[in-house]
Parts: structure tokens; C-alpha cells; sequence
């Protein structure tokens, strides 16, 4: 019994000093295994240009392999870009475009979800869900290609490939009524109709959308370290990089509250947001919250 007792004893001392070994030492490596691969990520694949990236309430500059998150806002210059999640999951933005990744990971069958709030996006989603929203229109696709258009009050959408559902948002964010828009058609906002308007794209919005969006997407070449490239941090947000995202009825506003709070501690960006926005729904419970009065009534 006492050689029993012993012998746990000793085989608990090890494991105690297996757990604790220092990384080199007793790892998968060291061992001749491999090691475990790091989760697929979105990444942002073509750039040639930086493209302004806000995360979290900083700004960063993004070149080819950063990874892309959840709600990480990004916005081009002059030149287009292209994010990817996969073979299946593509997006493609126009130059001087702003959009919010709201949905964009590589898990088959995960939604594509996109919120854009200036500039030109396409999407192609193959078996896979999608939804693209800006400030007038919502589109949803079952699986294919489409190409949307945000600003200047002509709010459009194309079907390249695959039927999709179109929805008028009114200046609340709510959706109203579905219009089915076949492959190969175009639908746009018309200010006086409470849907929006179908049929063949017209010119303008032919010769305005970027050159590129008139190919199928397809995956970039091979982007050295993909997913591993950090993003430059430049400084914190200013009130004019997110005043526009703030002021918005897109679906991640109700989100910005808690992401842009931290920012309030600067004197600078509180007084513009107080400005703009402080007697709305949003923030003013947070820039002028009720003082209780203590239960007395004089």
C-alpha cells in the first residue's frame, strides 16, 4: 500500500513539472509534433494603398495581411481593396469607400455581413448568406454576387449573380417592404417611392462604378504572412473620424455607445460629440445622466 502511495506521489510531481515547463521544453515542437495551426482569419489581401483602419477607438494604417475583425471599420483612398475569408466569402471595395465589417469569418456557411456608409462594395458570397446595409437600402442574397453603391442620395444596388432581396431603411434604420430582384438587374432609392425603383442599370451608375467591380472576384495570390501583418497604430480617434459612423442609422450604431465611451475622457472629442449629438437618444443618458435627487422632494 505505502509502495502504491509512493508511486502516485511521484506521478503527480511530474505532471506538476510538465505543466510548468518553459515553451521549448517538453512543447509539440521540441517533440517532433506539429504545433497547433492558428485559426483562419479574415485578412485584407489586395491593397495598394494603405487603407485607414479603426478598431476598437484608435485609427491604424492597414496594408496587404492584416487580419480583419468584427466591427473594424475601414475606409480606402484612391485606390480599391479587397478582403478575404475564403474562397467562398470575398468582398471588394471602391476607392474612397467606408465600410464596417459587421459578419466576415471564414467558417463555412457564416453570414457575410457588411454595413457601408459611402462608396462602392461587392460581395460574393457562394453558399453563404449575405447582407449589405447603408444609410437607404438593405440587400440580402442567399449565395452569389452582388454590387452596392452608398451616397449622394443614390443609394443602388446590382444583382450580379444570384436572385436578392431589396428593402428601402428609412432614416431610423428600419427596413420596409422586400422587393425580389432577379440576376442581372438593378435597383435604386427614388426619394418619392416607398420601394426601391428596378431595372436595367442605368449609365451613371454604370461609368461610376470602379473598373475592377465589372470582373468576378476571386482570391488574391498567395499574401506573404497573411493574417500575421499588425496594423500601424497612428493615434487615438479624433470626433471627425467617426462623426459621420455616429451620426448613422446603420446597425452597428447601437454598438458605438460603449466602443467610443473611452474617448469621452478627451476634453476635445466630448464637447464636439456634446455638440452634435449629446441631446439624442444614444448619448445623452451618457453626457448628462439624471442626478438622483435623494428621495427628497424640496
Amino acid at each position: 500500500m505505502r509502495n502504491r502511495i509512493l508511486l502516485g506521489c511521484l506521478m503527480l510531481a511530474t505532471a506538476v513539472v510538465r505543466a510548468g515547463e518553459p515553451a521549448g521544453e517538453g512543447t509539440p515542437a521540441a517533440r517532433g509534433q506539429t504545433a497547433p495551426q492558428t485559426a483562419p482569419r479574415a485578412v485584407l489581401t489586395l491593397a495598394d494603398q494603405p487603407l485607414r483602419l479603426i478598431r476598437g477607438a484608435a485609427v491604424y494604417k492597414a496594408g496587404g495581411g492584416v487580419a480583419v475583425q468584427k466591427d473594424d471599420i475601414l475606409e480606402t483612398g484612391d485606390a480599391g481593396a479587397q478582403v478575404e475569408a475564403g474562397a467562398d466569402a470575398i468582398v471588394a471595395l471602391g476607392p474612397h469607400s467606408r465600410v464596417l465589417v459587421a459578419g466576415l469569418a471564414p467558417a463555412a456557411g457564416s453570414a457575410v455581413e457588411m454595413e457601408l456608409l459611402q462608396g462602392w462594395l461587392k460581395v460574393y458570397a457562394k453558399g453563404r448568406r449575405a447582407v449589405v446595409v447603408t444609410p437607404a437600402l438593405q440587400v440580402t442574397l442567399a449565395s452569389g454576387s452582388t454590387i452596392v453603391h452608398a451616397g449622394g442620395g443614390q443609394d443602388a444596388v446590382f444583382a450580379e449573380e444570384g436572385e436578392q432581396q431589396v428593402a428601402r431603411v428609412d432614416e431610423k434604420g428600419k427596413a420596409g417592404a422586400v422587393l425580389k430582384l432577379p440576376a442581372e438587374q438593378y435597383a435604386g432609392v427614388d426619394a418619392g417611392k416607398p420601394q426601391p425603383v428596378a431595372g436595367r442599370p442605368p449609365h451613371a451608375f454604370v461609368s461610376a462604378m470602379p473598373p475592377p467591380f465589372r470582373d468576378h472576384l476571386a482570391q488574391a495570390p498567395v499574401v506573404k504572412n497573411a493574417g500575421k501583418v499588425p496594423p500601424s497604430k497612428e493615434r487615438e480617434a479624433d470626433f471627425a473620424d467617426v462623426d459621420d459612423w455616429l451620426a448613422s442609422a446603420l446597425p452597428a450604431r447601437r454598438r458605438f455607445v460603449a466602443r467610443f465611451r473611452p474617448r469621452l475622457s478627451d476634453p476635445g472629442f466630448r464637447k464636439q460629440l456634446d455638440r452634435a449629438l449629446g441631446q439624442g437618444a444614444d448619448w445623452k443618458p451618457v453626457l448628462h445622466p439624471v442626478r438622483p435627487t435623494g428621495g427628497s422632494l424640496f
